[in-house]
């Protein structure tokens, strides 16, 4: 009987053994089966995922992210912006050959060389001597365009925005004077991105751009630079080569920087080479006009 009694009280202590076993078993499974099916822990603000991904990472792993991230603002901006109005073909090859602080005797070398290729150009005139309205003269019956770049090109026209209109009125003066047509194309001293202007009058630039089109005025800058003006006698060669980069880049639509002041001998030489170039590139040579491709430097003052 004694026998018996023992027989039970060992069956029940492995049975109850077993249960408590079971059940830890069981409540082990459930928290790692928890454990697994849990969504991750969201961290910052709940509906970027951007963001909580960031601060997951560590400090060298988001000065390396994966994948390229967007630009800064400021890098977007200092992208100049280029326009084709809506009746221009974007297939077709245009070069805008602009011309800087002339009239000179250099002027009258171009607009022949100019006449042999059939080309027009613009050229952005200054006050260069008393009488060159004559020469402004036969720039513009010669069929070329004339832009505004200032009477004086002296930098202290930045000083305030009175000072520049003043010096654009004068230059615009002469033009009429000299064609009888009131020019409204216009070409910053340095271009609208200069630096110079800072040492005369904080934010200037970014006024004017804004207030000559109210103005009814239309600015160029340029997309591609002949270095001309990089020194007073610049190589024939390297005017060439870097006047010719916008083909070589399959541009299509170009404003080079050139300039026809009494010192820009150089240019002139290498004028027929340059023309040569984008005339067997099948480029057209156009002026500029109110309708025409624009080109704008985002200031940088």
């Amino acid at each position: 009987m004694q026998k018996k009694r023992r027989n039970w009280r060992f069956k029940k202590s492995f049975l109850v053994f077993c249960a408590v076993v079971g059940a830890l078993i069981i409540l082990l499974l459930s928290v790692l089966i928890a454990r697994e099916m849990r969504p991750p822990a969201k961290t910052g603000n709940p509906g970027s995922a951007a963001q909580g991904q960031a601060e997951l990472m560590t400090e060298g792993e988001q000065t390396k992210p994966d994948k390229p991230t967007a630009a800064p603002e400021t890098i977007v901006q200092t992208a100049p912006p280029t326009s084709l109005p809506p009746v221009t073909d974007p297939n077709e090859k245009v070069l805008y050959l602009t011309f800087d602080d002339g009239p000179s005797k250099n002027t009258t070398k171009i607009l022949d060389i100019l006449d042999q290729y059939g080309a027009k150009a613009t050229f952005f005139v200054i006050h260069t001597y008393d009488g060159c309205e004559a020469q402004i003269k036969q720039i513009y019956e010669r069929g070329h365009a004339i832009g505004l770049h200032s009477y004086s090109h002296k930098f202290s026209i930045y000083s305030s925005m009175d000072d520049y209109f003043a010096d654009l009125n004068q230059i615009s003066d002469l033009v009429y004077n000299a064609t009888g047509v009131r020019s409204k194309l216009v070409r910053f001293p340095g271009g609208t991105s200069n630096t110079i202007s800072k040492d005369y009058c904080a934010g200037i630039m970014t006024a004017l751009a804004e207030e000559l089109p109210k103005r009814g005025y239309y600015y160029f800058d340029w997309d591609w630079d002949s270095t001309d003006a990089s020194g007073n006698t610049v190589s024939a060669d390297k005017i060439y080569q870097n006047s010719i980069k916008a083909a070589q880049n399959d541009d299509h639509h170009v404003i080079l920087l050139m300039h026809d002041a009494p010192i820009k001998t150089t240019t002139v030489e290498a004028l027929p080479r340059v023309l040569q170039y984008y005339k067997d590139q099948g480029y057209r040579f156009d002026k500029l006009s109110e309708t025409s491709y624009t080109y704008h430097h985002n200031p940088n003052n």
